[in-house]
């Protein structure tokens, strides 16, 4: 009786692992069609001068200890007619702001 199952067992495994190839020629039509959307980041009419990956802590007074508020790219970007300058960081997998600093030209010997 016991090795009834076994062989099941093993020809059940071995029909579930040939069914993971199969290709069945079925097609899935989008259910909604999505169209294009042009996303502005307001960073279209600045110069990135600096970028890099950097880690953003906080420090928590209450608390006393710095707690993280996100990983991802920094940039300095400089506006084109005004001069002036921002310190902007955007999280790595959702391009949220999570930090953002005015600067000056001045400092940057930009």
């Amino acid at each position: 009786m016991l090795g009834s199952d076994d062989s099941e067992r093993r020809e059940y495994a071995s029909h579930s692992a040939a069914g993971e190839d199969e290709n069945t020629g079925s097609q899935v039509a989008p259910i909604v069609r999505l169209k294009e959307v042009a996303v502005t980041t307001g960073e279209e009419d600045k110069d990135m001068l600096l970028y890099w990956k950097a880690k953003l802590y906080c420090f928590d007074k209450e608390g006393s200890q710095w707690k993280g508020r996100g990983t991802g790219n920094v940039k300095i970007l400089k506006h084109k007619n005004t001069g002036k300058v921002w310190l902007v960081m955007r999280q790595g997998k959702t391009l949220k702001i999570c930090g953002i600093a005015p600067g000056s030209a001045e400092v940057l010997n930009c």
